[in-house]
């Protein structure tokens, strides 16, 4: 069964290709994930149908409020320096820890 992580920011550009590299690296893994980057506007269609939910650093003043929409759903921002170095590889780390 795959898992979805969706990552939300303030438009979804940035965050696609922190998704991107996460995908890739989920892919090197051999993981059944998909994982794509949304704006905040979609967190009500999109929300739901994630496994783990994160948030763009620039958006990290959504968590309390989306985490209170999903709380069966694991939510949590993504550090800046990591996002700023563009690791997907910690970013599914991250996703990795939420979901155990």
């Amino acid at each position: 069964m795959t898992t979805i992580v969706n990552l939300f920011c303030s438009a979804g550009m940035s965050t696609s290709l922190f998704a991107q590299k996460m995908q890739k690296e989920a892919e090197a893994r051999g993981l059944d994930f998909e994982i794509k980057a949304y704006g905040l506007a979609e967190v009500d269609t999109e929300g739901p149908k994630a496994d783990v939910i994160l948030i763009g650093p620039q958006a990290r003043y959504m968590v309390s409020e989306v985490a209170g929409k999903f709380p069966d759903t694991p939510v949590k921002d993504i550090p800046m320096q990591m996002y700023g170095l563009m690791q997907g590889d910690k970013g599914l780390d991250l996703a990795l820890e939420l979901l155990n």
